[in-house]
């Protein structure tokens, strides 16, 4: 395992551990038991991984914001039934005053939307959403958000 994978490891370790500023959820509650990639490759290189939860690329630390995000959008023009994120190295983020971001490599994540849309379905029967800022919950639901509403 190289040095960016086990970074990435402990990440999902840390974004698994129960946070009272959240109500004692996870910032990510099913990260733990989820089926995870990890590969380091070119940011051109990315493909959807099946029979997993998520698949996490580890990226050039080089590219901007911008540019994460104009590959993010391509990445999800070209593959409709998976669902990508960035989380950059450039862009620290926050739940409640939490750090949801690693920290330090930037990184494409691509989930398959059916599996991401049952994780969310769950979600959306506890309080976990109100610890988000509605600016948050809107760039990372998405086409998602909606659901809140019901």
């Amino acid at each position: 395992m190289s040095d960016k994978e086990a970074y990435i490891r402990k990440w999902i370790k840390n974004v698994s551990k129960q946070r009272p500023e959240l109500g004692n959820f996870s910032i990510c509650p099913f990260a733990s038991k989820s089926k995870t990639y990890i590969k380091e490759c070119l940011i051109s290189d990315i493909v959807p991984v099946s029979g997993y939860d998520v698949a996490i690329f580890i990226l050039d630390n080089g590219l901007t914001l911008e540019k994460l995000l104009e590959w993010v959008s391509f990445y999800n023009k070209q593959y409709p039934e998976y669902k990508f994120f960035e989380d950059t190295a450039e862009r620290i983020t926050y739940i409640s005053g939490v750090q949801t971001n690693n920290g330090k490599y930037n990184l494409i994540l691509c989930q398959p939307k059916e599996k991401l849309a049952k994780f969310r379905k769950k979600l959306l029967k506890t309080d976990y959403y109100k610890y988000w800022s509605d600016e948050y919950l809107r760039e990372i639901l998405q086409e998602d958000y909606h659901l809140l509403k019901k």
